[in-house]
């Protein structure tokens, strides 16, 4: 099949040109003819054998300007980037698609809003034709119920709104990110159930480097030799729990660190270093407060003894660096959701406490603690063992049944 890729946020902080890049290269390695359309990205960072699919690229994104974190300002500036590189990213798509016949087209990411306006006048006014369109979905979090932001609540409300409409009215597939049971993410986005018809895919790891042996990772991220280390991974954000893991970190008694590492979002790194120092818990906790770089996260991973996920009730979305973990050998501690939850029961992977509450967080941390060795080990082969089996070769297998499905 020949299929064109759609990916306008390469450039964004997060897995999400990592994603995009090994989904791609297994449909490829697979037989398709892949074309990503993007922003300027090397994908050869993300991938462990030269890219076997075609890079069209816009330029490089606006995103790259604002870095800076937690001023109202800076966040606008970043929302409308973003809606800038989606919309010309989608006009070089409209016009690829207008020269070049395409069996598929795979929206990997995009801004609802601004991807339905695009699509509703090339189909309608223009009369472009378009092949079969088909969606993944990563994030489907649109609660933002900590978000302090009134743009950020009021964006999230017409976004969830925006996808809905989107997804129902031009999506020929979903593939949805994660383990969920039939009708879940249908309710959550709003749509009926089988209105498009929507495939579980859980995504692979997220690097191709191996492990580095534990005493060589944490020297080189700093770290002393010695006792249990946790690892907190990935953007910090209010609904992922951080403020409850640091209160937890504060009572936990024995040797174990939290390394806690990511990009601040809707709360400051000087809020975060405040928490620490007001919990008591600064030779407990080491901060690495910015966006780890690709070459540099099998370090955490290799470093850690266990991952760990607080995060709260109403979080929504999928956990997309569980199979990481997994495929690192690592234990996890997490929180009983509808997104954590049944990875838990198809497998003894690690240790499940309640969301929202600090107390059952630092009992799952010390009973963590007092696991056997045996206890561990089961662990680490129970998780590589099912990260294996969602591989990126298995997800491009299973896009490639859900393209064949529908185009019949």
């Amino acid at each position: 099949m020949n299929i064109l890729a759609f990916e306008p946020f390469a450039q964004r902080e997060g897995h999400f040109a990592c994603y995009t890049t090994r989904a791609c290269q297994a449909l490829a390695s697979s037989g398709h003819r892949i074309t990503l359309v993007t922003t300027e990205m090397d994908p050869r960072p993300y991938l462990s054998a030269a890219p076997q699919f075609r890079v069209m690229n816009t330029g490089p994104s606006r995103l790259l300007a604002f870095r800076k974190r937690g001023a109202v300002l800076e966040g606008l500036l970043r929302g409308a980037s973003m809606i800038w590189d989606n919309i010309r990213v989608l006009f070089r798509l409209l016009g690829m698609v207008h020269k070049e016949r395409y069996d598929a087209i795979q929206f990997f990411d995009y801004d609802p809003v601004t991807t339905y306006g695009m699509l509703w006048t090339a189909l309608r006014l223009l009369q472009i034709r378009m092949p079969p369109l088909y969606f993944v979905v990563i994030a489907a979090n649109y609660t933002a119920e900590d978000y302090t932001n009134s743009f950020y609540r009021l964006y999230g409300k017409l976004h969830h709104r925006m996808n809905r409409i989107l997804l129902a009215r031009y999506a020929r597939a979903i593939m949805a990110d994660g383990l969920w049971r039939p009708g879940e993410l249908e309710a959550q986005l709003g749509l009926e159930t089988g209105i498009p018809p929507l495939y579980p895919i859980p995504h692979g790891i997220m690097v191709a480097e191996k492990p580095y042996p534990k005493e060589e990772a944490r020297r080189a991220l700093g770290l002393r030799d010695d006792g249990i280390v946790l690892l907190y991974f990935g953007i910090l954000r209010k609904d992922k729990g951080v403020e409850l893991l640091i209160e937890a970190m504060g009572r936990v008694k024995g040797p174990c660190k939290l390394l806690l590492a990511g990009m601040p979002f809707d709360i400051t790194e000087e809020a975060v270093r405040a928490l620490i120092r007001s919990r008591g818990c600064e030779d407990k906790i080491v901060a690495h407060l910015d966006y780890i770089p690709q070459n540099r996260i099998a370090y955490y991973y290799s470093a850690a003894d266990a991952v760990i996920y607080p995060y709260k009730s109403h979080y929504k979305g999928t956990v997309g660096t569980l199979n990481t973990a997994l495929a690192f050998g690592k234990p996890v501690i997490g929180t009983e959701l509808r997104s954590m939850t049944p990875y838990f029961e198809a497998s003894t992977i690690g240790i499940l406490v309640k969301p929202d509450h600090v107390e059952s967080l630092r009992e799952g941390i010390e009973r963590f603690m007092s696991l056997s060795r045996s206890e561990m080990e089961a662990m680490t082969r129970n998780g590589r063992k099912m990260a294996e089996a969602d591989s990126w070769a298995s997800l491009a297998e299973r896009f490639s049944e859900v393209y064949q499905r529908h185009l019949r």
